[in-house]
């Protein structure tokens, strides 16, 4: 258990180094685009990244997390996963080649047509590095992956801004950014894998070998894509109905909540998956360590987003300029949409590690047929404001569905801890807001820089000193959980 624990925490450091570096880069171009491109062009960059984020599930189809799940994996099922994985990134290059004109048809935006065609290369990439990867994060070994992430991040970020900022390109600069980074993250572990006689891929291929793996993935797939689609929905809609502009204030106020938020999420529930399988058999502790995740993440997430409602008038036209104000009020809406986004995640790494996919499966179903018809009804109303406020109060609702009809299946009855462990960082969090709204009233001739500072410093102490007297236990519990020396001593 000692060994497992310092591994978890090896990752976690790791880990929390790569996503900080890559969220930096990802936000830093994402304000550079928007300030330089504007909303009509932003929003097409939307719909791009619409088609490569939809498509890259396809290209895992759900067999990474197989991969990870399974205690034993023999050669032959390695190589013929790893020739299957090139195969589909062939046949989805094919798709989105043929399918780009009726994509673009359905945006209206013909420009759309030779974008998502070029960006289809990236899935002639990508497969050939994604299995070493994988084989990689199962062994919680992170600190290649880390290394990766950063410089394929890093050169993708800077050709994009460089390409938008010098260029006329406008939204293909992302195309182009996107591509380079593909070969940037796969050269390292293609080198690699082929080095390592026990990853390198024989030139065999065994279908029975892989059909359990296939069937997994399958419903992973198909619950991920259903997740991505019901997550997307409003984007595509709001494109549909409202138009490039409309879809480009809208996108940038969801990415700017959404960035920090999933890098975070993503952060603790790439460690938890693995630790969460190699407890699957017991339920106690199951139990106890997704309560403590869904703790850590609301300690987390509800004082920056509280920070963000309290910020946003202030650093949206100081970051992105003027023509940006009608996304204040949306980026403070889709706060409340972020948060409940953030705590459901963990239940998908629960119910994978525990085998359970189909579970998983047929609640993105139900959801495939509550929310798109919440998000169509709001959107008729033509206002962007509505639809925000509609998807947060649904995302609310529907954590804590989940919980009734799925999570309490696995971890046993515990809605009150579970209640406990979200409502006290959000009234922590609300407190927090007080003393900031009240200094802001008095530093009417401050600039925006300097109200952001003030705020920022501020809101961490107060905070800060409510998270140590009122959450004590849980200080301990992040100690411990980060800090190797006193894990091992725990164990």
């Amino acid at each position: 258990m000692a060994s497992l624990k310092n591994q978890a925490v090896s990752s976690v450091k790791l880990t929390s180094i790569s996503m900080l570096a890559t969220s930096i880069l990802q936000i830093g171009q994402l304000l550079i685009l928007g300030r330089v491109l504007g909303p009509a062009v932003f929003g097409l960059i939307a719909m791009v990244q619409i088609v490569i984020q939809f498509s890259q599930l396809f290209l895992e189809m759900g067999i990474t997390d197989a991969i990870i799940q399974k205690e034993k994996i023999s050669k032959l099922e390695l190589s013929s996963l790893y020739w299957f994985s090139i195969f589909v990134g062939l046949v989805l290059f094919l798709v989105l080649l043929i399918a780009a004109p009726v994509i673009a048809l359905l945006f209206d935006e013909p420009s759309l047509t030779p974008m998502i065609q070029v960006v289809g290369i990236s899935f002639l990439i990508l497969p050939f590095g994604l299995q070493f990867q994988t084989l990689a994060t199962k062994k919680l070994e992170f600190t290649q992956i880390t290394k990766n992430e950063i410089l394929a991040t890093a050169i993708g970020v800077l050709l994009t801004i460089y390409l938008a900022a010098f260029t006329t390109l406008g939204a293909w600069s992302l195309v182009y950014g996107h591509i380079a980074m593909s070969l940037v993250r796969s050269v390292p572990w293609v080198v690699g894998g082929y080095r390592n006689p026990e990853t390198r891929p024989q030139f065999v291929f065994s279908w029975n070998a892989i059909k359990g793996f296939v069937s997994f993935g399958m419903y992973r797939l198909g619950s991920t894509s259903i997740n991505y689609f019901t997550t997307k929905i409003d984007q595509v809609i709001i494109g549909i109905t409202l138009g490039s502009v409309a879809l480009g204030y809208y996108s940038m106020a969801m990415n700017l909540i959404m960035q920090p938020v999933q890098k975070l999420n993503s952060m603790i529930n790439r460690v938890a998956f693995p630790v969460f399988s190699k407890i699957q058999l017991d339920s106690a502790k199951l139990r106890r360590a997704y309560l403590l995740i869904t703790n850590m993440l609301t300690t987390f997430n509800a004082p920056l987003l509280a920070g963000v409602i309290v910020l946003a008038p202030y650093a949206v036209p100081l970051l992105l300029g003027e023509e940006w104000q009608q996304s204040i009020l949306i980026i403070q809406i889709l706060c409340l949409y972020a948060l409940f986004k953030a705590l459901g995640n963990p239940s998908g790494s629960l119910f994978i590690a525990v085998g359970k996919v189909r579970w998983s499966f047929y609640w993105q179903l139900a959801q495939l047929g509550i929310i798109p018809a919440v998000v169509f009804l709001s959107s008729l109303s033509g206002n962007i404001f509505v639809v925000a406020l509609s998807v947060g109060l649904l995302r609310l609702v529907l954590f804590y569905v989940s919980y009734f009809v799925r999570i309490r299946h696995i971890i046993g009855e515990s809605l009150g801890e579970l209640t406990m462990s979200i409502v006290k960082p959000m009234a922590h969090s609300v407190i927090m807001l007080a003393p900031l709204y009240a200094i802001n009233a008095q530093l009417t001739g401050v600039g925006p820089i300097a109200i952001i500072v003030i705020d920022a410093l501020i809101g961490m102490l107060v905070y800060g000193l409510l998270l140590i007297f009122n959450q004590r236990e849980l200080v301990v519990e992040i100690k411990s959980f980060f800090q190797k020396r006193t894990a091992v001593k725990g164990a």
